[in-house]
């Protein structure tokens, strides 16, 4: 099912109520997604270094392949 499809069967498939409220945002551009800081110490190892990128990690290791 694509993107599309979904987003047709959710607005097909909400009430009247749910209709009223949605919005729905389309853009034109690529969507940066929003940033958020990490809790208090997340940003650690048990040991005290910092923590490894790992997002970047996995993206190295798909691009590999």
């Amino acid at each position: 099912m694509t993107a599309k499809e979904k987003l047709l069967r959710e607005i097909l498939d909400a009430d009247e109520a749910e209709a009223a409220r949605a919005r729905i945002v389309v853009s034109t551009g690529p969507v940066e997604p929003e940033m958020v800081s990490l809790p208090e110490g997340w940003g650690e190892t048990l040991t005290g270094e910092p923590m490894p990128n790992v997002a970047a990690a996995v993206r190295r290791s798909r691009e590999s392949h």
